[in-house]
């Protein structure tokens, strides 16, 4: 019983700090919704938009909108539509050629057999202001233009394995996006 009342004692300032009352803290979180960033508009196809890697002003962001603009160009010749190379693109020249000739091609009932397009070398762009300048290596398959039937149009081009390129983008604060300023595949 000594050793019980001992324990109470020992034990007493430390329980006796049960009973007092607290007051609420009134640095609680809101109970209000969570303040949400507003996404980004949509930019590019609908079906194959710019995706958001690609639509920060940044390095990553550059590098990663050339290799959506490969991409686009790459679906677009299949599909030979060249208004989202026109949309991207609005300044840049070979941008502009690159789409009407897809348009050409397409009213013609002709279409391009190969001639895709991928980055084989890549640079670390080069940043200044609201510029991205970034070299890269290209390789374009071979390429021909055919008719509805199948039968070569013209005389094509070979296998373009090693094409010094380089593409300059300029951002767009209304998008908030890279756009092409210039291209130059080989």
């Amino acid at each position: 019983m000594r050793a019980s009342v001992i324990a109470l004692l020992v034990a007493a300032p430390f329980l006796g700090g049960c009973t007092e009352t607290h007051q609420a803290s009134t640095a609680l979180p809101s109970t209000s919704a969570a303040v949400t960033t507003e996404s980004l508009p949509t930019v590019g196809p609908a079906d194959f938009p710019v995706p958001d890697e690609a639509r920060t002003k940044d390095a990553a962001g550059a590098e990663a909108f050339l290799r959506y603009y490969i991409e686009l160009s790459n679906r677009q010749q299949e599909r030979l539509d060249g208004q989202p190379l026109r949309d991207l693109g609005p300044h840049c020249q070979e941008c502009l050629r690159i789409a009407q000739n897809f348009d050409e091609v397409a009213a013609a009932s002709q279409k391009y057999e190969g001639g895709k397009i991928t980055i084989n070398g890549l640079a670390t762009p080069l940043l200044q202001d609201d510029k991205a300048v970034i070299s890269f290596g290209a390789r374009q398959e071979a390429v021909r233009l055919v008719d509805q039937a199948g039968d070569p149009v013209d005389d094509g081009l070979p296998l373009l394995p090693h094409q010094s390129s380089g593409i300059t983008l300029v951002w767009s604060p209304e998008a908030n996006c890279w756009l092409v300023q210039g291209l130059n595949i080989g």
